[in-house]
């Protein structure tokens, strides 16, 4: 980069670089107009609330980077706060403080939670992004239009004449864990090579927005094809715990480590010699089954993951991206008990709740009287900023 001097003009070549890359010229377009409109109403909140305009400017240019790079939308907040945490490593080096970091992190982490009030910056993007679509959205939801009401009268503006719609519950499609052992032995049967000249490889890793997914992943790739088949089949999630304050999972569900910690976490993880059976649809994690040369030294025990097809009381016939270390997926029948970790069986009623958590603090919302609409409020514990 050739912008040291200037760090809005290098988080500026770092989002133009992602979105010259979109292939649809409408997406592009949209990806342009979006996150260059809400960082110049960042700008402009910032300047009535007194905050740093600089840091509200680069807030408003990274919160959808992560959507427009991927076309993913679930999670998109929480997928982009971890986006920029590695753009803070690598392509966005040494600009920003630790302190900037988090307030650049937090907010893009929270934005998409209209819903519910956080810290001055979080707000800042919320409001920004509500802001943005009065040029092209005549109908807002119940919450971003009260919101969009109360940024303008802050603004000293006149209401516009909107529809507001009613506020509807979120649609959580279940996670079925018999579909997830049939979306991965249909992939698994294909030999999909971990090569970027195979669309299924491709689609595969889709979720890691980083250009150099795919050499990364190259002979690492079961922990992202057993996410794929989950996401798949309903089960929602980013594709990493955030870890602000609470440091559980270190890593992204693109590894197996993820899978381990996060099932302990939750009380997910079975054992054998517990006397569980394991089923169509569990997933399986292999201790050990790499041999030693095949992996770097002082590698931890789960160094493989699959998605179990059937099981008797001898053998399990298991769906696994790069196969044996091949760099391939297939369908391996494997001896019950053979380098066999553990089990990971997930709740038919599993839903992802860390959004409910504040990035910077850890801490969970706690409820507040309801507001002039008959809307309960919800803030955070601690100090508000």
């Amino acid at each position: 980069m050739f912008c040291m001097d200037n760090r809005i003009d290098c988080v500026r070549e770092y989002v133009d670089n992602i979105f010259d890359g979109i292939g649809e010229t409408e997406n592009k377009h949209a990806a342009y107009i979006h996150s260059y409109g809400v960082s110049q109403c960042c700008a402009l909140l910032a300047l009535k609330r007194g905050l740093d305009v600089e840091l509200a400017t680069v807030m408003g240019l990274l919160h959808d980077v992560y959507s427009y790079s991927t076309g993913i939308t679930k999670w998109h907040s929480h997928n982009g706060a971890e986006m920029v945490r590695v753009a803070f490593k690598h392509s966005l080096a040494g600009l920003f403080s630790d302190d900037e970091q988090i307030l650049i992190k937090s907010a893009i982490f929270h934005h998409s939670d209209k819903d519910h009030v956080h810290d001055e910056y979080d707000e800042l993007l919320k409001d920004s992004d509500i802001l943005q679509h009065l040029s092209f959205d005549a109908q807002f939801g119940w919450i971003q239009g009260h919101r969009l009401n109360n940024v303008l009268k802050e603004l000293q503006l006149p209401e516009p004449k909107i529809s507001i719609l009613p506020q509807k519950g979120a649609i959580i499609k279940p996670f079925v864990q018999s579909l997830v052992g049939d979306i991965a032995g249909t992939l698994a049967k294909r030999k999909i090579a971990g090569e970027g000249s195979d669309p299924d490889f491709m689609r595969l890793i889709r979720y890691y927005p980083e250009a150099n997914a795919i050499n990364e992943l190259k002979n690492s790739w079961c922990a992202a094809f057993v996410f794929h088949c989950c996401f798949e089949a309903g089960l929602s999630l980013p594709i990493r715990i955030p870890d602000a304050a609470n440091k559980t999972v270190k890593c992204r569900f693109a590894g197996v480590g993820a899978w381990y910690e996060w099932g302990m976490e939750n009380g997910f993880c079975r054992f054998e010699n517990d006397g569980f059976a394991p089923e169509r649809g569990d997933i399986i994690i292999y201790s050990n089954i790499i041999p030693n040369e095949d992996k770097p030294e002082n590698s931890a025990w789960h160094d493989h993951i699959g998605i179990v097809l059937s099981a008797d009381l001898d053998y399990l016939i298991v769906a696994e991206g790069n196969a044996d270390n091949r760099n391939v997926s297939d369908i391996i029948r494997r001896r019950c008990g053979d380098k066999v970790g553990c089990y990971i069986r997930i709740p038919r009623d599993y839903s992802y709740d860390r959004w409910e958590t504040d990035f910077k603090t850890g801490e969970k919302r706690v409820q507040t009287p309801k507001n002039a609409h008959g809307k309960e409020l919800r803030r955070w514990r601690g100090r508000q900023r």
